[in-house]
């Protein structure tokens, strides 16, 4: 939901600045005496169709950009308190910064990306040199040993995924080609065997 808030806010920022400088240079035109740069329809009134249709879709297009806004909020990790007075907090994209760090010093791990939410710490790694049937145990005791070396209150589940090209190469491939269908017999063979059960 924040990615999507993200991707909205230039282009809304560039929509509120180009009717602003769209309305200083219409009030800038006027007053030298050259009528307007943008011009209404004389005979539009506010009981008007078309101005009821905008204020709806503006209405609705401005409902759900404050639903997208309430529901996209920044969610924390929470750490052991150090006294009853004092909450001490972490990002998720600090605790995946720890992980990944650790994660990719690993030997063989080329690369990796790590996301982190208040229940789950999810690794996807990437390796040419083992398959993930040799790797995988490994992430997992270095990531599980991460997280439990950090003060964290609740638990937090870890799953790590490792791609590599050992996995896909031993993979046995699969023919897709359709088979051929047998050949139909000819009427002569079916007279022969009809002649040759008949004696």
């Amino acid at each position: 939901m924040r990615a999507l808030l993200r991707f909205l806010s230039p282009f809304l920022g560039l929509a509120v600045a180009a009717a602003g400088a769209l309305l200083i240079a219409d009030v800038a035109w006027h007053w030298s005496g050259n009528g307007h740069l943008v011009t209404l329809p004389r005979d539009l009134a506010w009981t008007d169709d078309r101005v009821r249709t905008a204020g709806i879709v503006a209405a609705a297009a401005g409902f759900l950009l404050l639903l997208l806004a309430m529901t996209a909020r920044f969610r924390y990790v929470r750490l052991h308190d150090p006294s009853e007075q004092v909450v001490v907090t972490t990002t998720p994209t600090a605790l995946a910064r720890v992980v990944g760090n650790r994660v990719r010093s690993q030997d063989g791990v080329s690369s990796a990306s790590v996301t982190v939410s208040r229940r789950k710490v999810r690794v996807r790694a990437t390796s040419a040199l083992h398959d993930e049937a040799s790797l995988r145990p490994r992430l997992l005791d270095v990531v599980g040993k991460t997280v439990e070396s950090l003060p964290i209150a609740k638990p937090l589940k870890v799953s790590v995924v490792v791609s590599s090209p050992k996995d896909r190469h031993a993979t046995p491939p699969v023919d897709r080609r359709t088979p051929r269908a047998a050949p139909a017999p000819r009427p002569d063979d079916r007279l022969a065997t009809t002649s040759t059960e008949a004696r």
